[in-house]
């Protein structure tokens, strides 16, 4: 599915003192699987990228919304698989162009089972 403004709701949060953005409101993703609630007062460092300069000024911010339902799939264990495709649905529906959709997801889907591993 191309690019759909309404497949998310609006993400509203703030910074807390340890750097990370707490959701000031649920974030809504409405994805073929089913709605994906992630709730008010969840913390996320909304999208982990490397601080490799190259690296980082490539893919720093270009799939915000969709990093916060990755986070919330992780830590919610609802399977890694699930999440990382989830992940990359939602990107498609949140207007990040397949030159950078594909190697964000591909570097999650490889590096992030470490990750998925300590939210158990």
């Amino acid at each position: 599915m191309p690019f759909s403004d309404n497949m998310f709701s609006r993400l509203t949060h703030t910074l807390t003192r340890t750097g990370q953005w707490r959701l000031t409101l649920p974030l809504m993703y409405y994805h073929h699987s089913g709605t994906i609630v992630v709730p008010t007062g969840f913390e996320t460092d909304l999208d982990s990228v490397p601080r490799i300069p190259v690296v980082y000024a490539a893919f720093k911010g270009r799939a915000v919304k969709s990093a916060v339902v990755h986070d919330y799939l992780y830590e919610s264990q609802r399977g890694k698989a699930f999440a990382d495709r989830t992940f990359l649905d939602a990107m498609e529906h949140e207007g990040v162009p397949a030159r950078w959709r594909y190697p964000i997801y591909w570097a999650v889907a490889i590096f992030g089972g470490r990750i998925y591993s300590r939210k158990r």
